[in-house]
């Protein structure tokens, strides 16, 4: 589901501050709004006597990737004006989609904004819970002790995450705060710890065997 927006609309939306572009961060302000606003009254109607859930649902419906994944699904980026070598981050991707928000709620009003996220962000709901879930939340709840320590070397962040004082996994990333999120991801899916509470000496051994079949590729 698309809306074409008005032409001064479009350019305001899709135009890089690379480009000339002075208003697409400011878009993606009043966008974030509009799409907090939907989500707060959706799922109060689920959640009316459980806010805490419904906050920590949101927070993932929300999320900076969530959002860069539908931007991609919608192929916004193919729509932004920019000059030079412009890296779409997840970041930029759900900035964009925010933008288009904001654009859909001035040219054609908030019922048909809603209407949007009804088709393209409430639909995904299942799918974005699943994989877009907030790990890096999920490890402090689930082992208090636990950080991730972040260094610098040649211009890529080495993540190092920590469990009762023990190096359990490393790994690197470009983007600091996507790095954060990939080591708690990777800890995760190489154990399954949300459904079952595992010893550390068992997370350990799956590690070990984590980069023993790494080596072996």
């Amino acid at each position: 589901m698309r809306f074409e927006l008005k032409k001064a609309t479009k350019d305001r939306v899709f135009r890089h501050k690379s480009a000339g572009g002075k208003f697409q961060r400011f878009y993606a302000f009043i966008g974030d709004s509009v799409i907090d606003f939907y989500l707060r009254q959706k799922l109060f109607q689920i959640y009316f006597d459980d806010l805490k859930s419904a906050s920590l649902e949101r927070s993932v419906l929300a999320s900076t990737r969530s959002l860069a994944y539908i931007s991609k699904e919608l192929e916004l980026d193919k729509e932004v004006i920019y000059l030079g070598n412009l890296g779409f981050s997840d970041y930029l991707l759900a900035t964009i989609f925010e933008a288009y928000m904001c654009g859909i709620y001035l040219d054609y009003g908030l019922e048909k904004a809603f209407e949007f996220l009804e088709d393209e962000l409430w639909k995904r709901r299942a799918y974005l819970l699943k994989n877009f879930a907030d790990f890096i939340s999920k490890l402090k709840e689930d082992f208090p002790d636990s950080f991730i320590k972040i260094e610098k070397e040649n211009g890529i962040y080495k993540f190092s995450l920590y469990i009762d004082g023990k190096l359990v996994l490393e790994t690197k990333h470009k983007n600091k705060d996507e790095g954060k999120y990939e080591v708690a991801k990777m800890f995760y899916s190489m154990k399954c710890i949300a459904q079952n509470k595992q010893t550390l000496p068992l997370i350990n051994q799956k590690i070990n065997n984590y980069h023993n079949t790494k080596k072996a590729i």
